[in-house]
């Protein structure tokens, strides 16, 4: 590495570290009034004094998220910090995984000759997103930490690293349940060696969310109901099921507004909606294995169904596209080799929809807001993901390929195009 690629390497990162710990220390965060506070401040002090068991017994369906970030907090708990101070320091390594992966791909990008603007713009989405500031404030990190893992997990298999690729896997479905529908994107980027990746994946599982079902006495609470979940009376309207929804003649309070037009999830829904999100990666990822999708459109593939996570969740709330973004915004720089505008435009379209919008629009007006660039954005992803790919090889630009052959090396799948399939290399003439 050049002295001036040192300088700018060390640059980002400087800055990354900054606008990493701005996030976190320039906010008051109301720790005893958020998720955290309710679900996860008492087991992780648990923990962190030593009472191994009652934290299996209390922990939330994301315990081992709080197993991985303990370490960080215990500093802070053993000088007697206040509960804000730990929440803090119990973040930061979510904060930390997203800025390294914003710093390793401003250096790609830098070193493919990309300007400063698709850099500064990069740094900006990962690191001064409005919608972390809401996972913060509400108390879930781990959702920023589990959209990273997602995304690492890809780019392990693209480089044909099924060890790591399965040990990430794991890690982000124990961080947080949604992250299963990753499996399929991680196996359609492996070049070989699935079943290996799935059986280190379950080796993960077990590790971490053994001891929970075992505390428990049921795998299923220590899995969060991966596959069931109860959307009881809240019904918000950014989903794909509002229309669907029975109308009422009142008007809860919700988080201190009044939504005139609210409607009760209907009961064939039920407990159905989440089983539905948990394995509709199943078909579309066998689907585009079928179409010989190219490897590295794993990562479109990916930000695809993490949208599809968001659109079909009754419970969808305004930090749940954050995994959907980091991974558009990875498929843009490594793949597309271009500035993230369609991750910087999922950012203001999501912030406007679930925080702007509710204030001058009526219920039934903030549904259609929401499906009408939820679907564009769906099916913009599925023409890419299963455009089948032709058959001709064409010239291999040094420039323009420079990230998809950093992305495979080492795989041990031979590569004679920019754009391979997913099985073998394309052949002139066949």
């Amino acid at each position: 590495m050049s002295a001036r690629r040192r300088i700018e390497l060390g640059s980002l990162t400087a800055v990354a570290l900054a606008l990493t710990l701005g996030m976190l220390w320039l906010h008051t965060w109301q720790v005893t009034l958020n998720d955290y506070g309710s679900e996860a401040m008492g087991p992780l002090g648990a923990l962190l004094h030593g009472h191994l068991w009652r934290f299996l017994q209390t922990a939330p369906a994301y315990g081992p998220s709080l197993m991985l970030r303990a370490p960080f907090a215990l500093i802070p708990s053993l000088a007697h910090g206040t509960e804000l101070l730990v929440y803090r320091i119990s973040a930061l390594p979510c904060l930390l995984a997203l800025a390294a992966l914003a710093v390793w791909i401003a250096a790609q990008l830098r070193s493919a000759g990309r300007g400063w603007l698709a850099v500064a713009l990069t740094l900006a989405v990962c690191l001064l997103n409005p919608l972390t500031y809401f996972a913060l404030s509400i108390g879930h990190p781990e959702e920023v930490l589990g959209g990273v893992l997602c995304v690492v997990a890809v780019l392990a298999a693209l480089r044909g690293h099924c060890a790591w690729a399965g040990i990430l896997l794991g890690l982000a479905i124990a961080n947080k349940e949604w992250a299963i529908v990753a499996a399929g994107p991680v196996l359609v980027a492996l070049p070989a060696h699935r079943i290996r990746t799935l059986l280190v994946a379950g080796g993960v599982l077990a590790l971490l969310l053994g001891p929970m079902a075992l505390a428990t006495g049921s795998a299923k609470s220590a899995t969060g109901k991966l596959t069931v979940a109860n959307g009881g009376t809240f019904f918000y309207t950014q989903q794909l099921w509002w229309f669907l929804g029975q109308p009422q003649h009142w008007v809860p309070a919700m988080h201190g507004q009044l939504m005139a037009g609210f409607r009760f999830p209907p009961a064939w829904l039920q407990g159905r909606a989440h089983i539905l999100i948990a394995w509709i990666g199943v078909p579309l990822s066998w689907f585009a294995f079928k179409r010989r999708m190219a490897r590295e459109n794993a990562l479109a593939l990916l930000a695809m169904l993490l949208l599809l996570r968001c659109a079909l969740d009754p419970w969808d709330l305004v930090y749940y596209p954050i995994p959907f973004i980091i991974a558009l915004l990875s498929w843009e720089t490594l793949v597309r080799q271009r500035a993230p505008v369609g991750a910087a435009l999922a950012t203001g379209a999501a912030y406007l929809l679930f925080e702007q919008l509710p204030l001058v629009l009526s219920a039934n007006e903030q549904a259609v807001a929401f499906m009408v660039p939820c679907l564009f954005a769906l099916v913009a992803l599925a023409l890419v993901v299963y455009r089948r790919r032709a058959p001709a090889a064409r010239p291999q630009s040094t420039t323009s390929s420079s990230f998809v052959n950093l992305l495979r090396r080492r795989a041990p799948l031979s590569v004679t195009t920019v754009r391979s399939s997913i099985r073998t290399p394309s052949v002139p003439g066949r």
